[in-house]
């Protein structure tokens, strides 16, 4: 019954992914997590088509949309074929989420559940794929686009916070 709720419900599966993800952290709900994820799978169930998430931060934007989603829709939601093109106005920090992306899918835990195996020749921290043709690619504004062709665009963060009251 665990793995068919995570497998309904995307804040279902990032409650029980939470000891994976933030292994120190207690979990803390709140609406908004739920919300966030209502609007998330909504674009994932064909839905919504574009979606813009404004929330401070802190908030779990971030893990949420590069982190969780993107592991959801591949193992819970059977669509390891999808492709995700994440950016953001740092490169690491989109580097920083792919990793952690990459260490749940990789984890006993979600391995057990939904086996997917990544590609060898595409598993780095920045791009890797799946053996079912589903990939994740990290890039920064300005950074290289050109001749993806993503079933998933996440902007997170386009820009710095301290540099957007510049001249």
């Amino acid at each position: 019954p665990e793995k068919q709720k995570a497998e309904r419900s995307l804040h279902e599966f990032i409650k029980q992914a939470w000891h994976v993800i933030e292994p120190k952290r207690a979990f803390i709900d709140n609406w908004h997590i739920a919300s966030i994820c209502d609007h998330l799978q909504a674009v994932t169930e064909g839905h919504i088509r574009d979606l813009l998430i404004n929330v401070p931060p802190g908030c779990m934007k971030s893990l949420l949309c590069n982190v969780c989603w993107p592991a959801w829709e591949w193992g819970p939601k059977g669509r390891p074929y999808t492709g995700w093109l994440h950016t953001s106005y740092a490169y690491d920090l989109t580097i920083r989420d792919a990793r952690k992306c990459r260490d749940l899918i990789n984890s006993s835990w979600y391995q057990s559940q939904w086996p997917i195996r990544f590609a060898d020749d595409q598993n780095r921290k920045g791009r890797f794929a799946n053996t079912d043709g589903g990939w994740r690619f990290s890039t920064s504004v300005g950074g290289q686009t050109t001749g993806e062709h993503p079933s998933r665009i996440v902007v997170d963060d386009p820009h710095n916070a301290t540099g957007i009251r510049s001249d």
